[in-house]
């Protein structure tokens, strides 16, 4: 695609947004740089030569649009820059917020996976609504929640009381698991919530919560708010912690695993790369779950030469 048609394309998703957001949510940088573009498009008062000499001098669009998030309630800022070669090129999306929910720490998490996400879509093809419309249903994940009153915290600790009467095995089958910002997550909820398992990463992508029925189940939730091409959860176990005489059963007879970690297993092939599910099997054997095995993938196990 020539240079001149991308930028007849910066120029008609830079006509939609401002369709969409009121003048004072959309600001261009540099209006001048919108006025040359569109002489660059129609040819007006260019020369075969001028033109040439303006698309070798041609500015960056860069622009700013103010969002409104429902949850949390809060303005955003998007900061956009699209590259020269933009939608063949990767455009620049920063978001910044002077709300007191956010911190420094989490605006950086947030425009990591922003990249992370425009980064996944499609070469070619427009994407700064999409990368908008994307920040406006992920935000919540990214702020600080409020301080509950004692009230509320009285019932949540009513309510977990209630739920954990049980404990929960999760098994957890997605299409794939590669973005190390969702890796990252999963072990960090893996140390911040009570709960045992595994992830493995890879195609497909196996993750195992167990741990107190409340903790399991936030786990899950919490997965299921990323964007995936397709996960679900394959099994659940539930076990409960008092028998019929009233005996408590300690949290380490259930568990089938000691942490929570990433596992990996003879990791071969490029960017779509698989596990060796021989030595995954294996694995599964050696907790005392390799029945599981046929319930997430459909065959029956079969321990590799690898893993003997």
């Amino acid at each position: 695609m020539e240079k001149r048609e991308l930028i007849e394309l910066q120029l008609s998703e830079v006509e939609m947004l401002q369709s969409m957001f009121p003048n004072e949510e959309f600001c261009v940088d540099d209006p001048s740089v919108i006025s040359e573009a569109r002489s660059i498009v129609s040819d007006q008062g260019y020369s075969h030569d001028s033109t040439a000499t303006a698309l070798e001098g041609y500015r960056q669009i860069t622009f700013t649009i103010k969002i409104k998030v429902e949850e949390p309630e809060c303005d955003l800022h998007v900061i956009c820059l699209l590259p020269e070669m933009y939608p063949q090129d990767v455009p620049e999306v920063l978001v910044r917020s002077d709300a007191p929910l956010f911190t420094r720490q989490q605006q950086k998490r947030l425009n990591d996976d922003v990249a992370e996400h425009i980064l996944s879509l499609d070469r070619g093809e427009l994407c700064i609504g999409e990368a908008i419309q994307w920040i406006r249903e992920n935000t919540y994940k990214y702020v600080e929640p409020p301080s509950p009153s004692k009230d509320k915290s009285l019932s949540n600790l009513s309510k977990k009381t209630k739920h954990d009467d049980t404990f929960t095995r999760l098994w957890i089958h997605s299409h794939h698991i590669y973005s190390k910002f969702k890796r990252r997550d999963i072990l960090d909820w893996g140390a911040e919530l009570p709960v045992t398992g595994f992830c493995l990463p890879g195609k497909p992508g196996i993750i195992c919560i167990e741990g107190e029925k409340s903790s399991a189940e936030e786990f899950w939730n919490r997965l299921r708010r990323m964007n995936w091409k397709k996960i679900s959860c394959k099994h659940r176990e539930d076990f409960p912690f008092c028998d019929g005489k009233g005996q408590l059963t300690p949290v380490s007879d259930l568990r089938k695993f000691s942490g929570f970690e990433e596992k990996e297993f003879a990791v071969r092939g490029g960017r779509d790369y698989h596990m060796d599910l021989g030595m995954f099997f294996k694995f599964l054997e050696e907790h005392n779950c390799g029945s599981v095995f046929k319930i997430l993938l459909g065959v029956d196990g079969k321990v590799s030469s690898k893993a003997e």
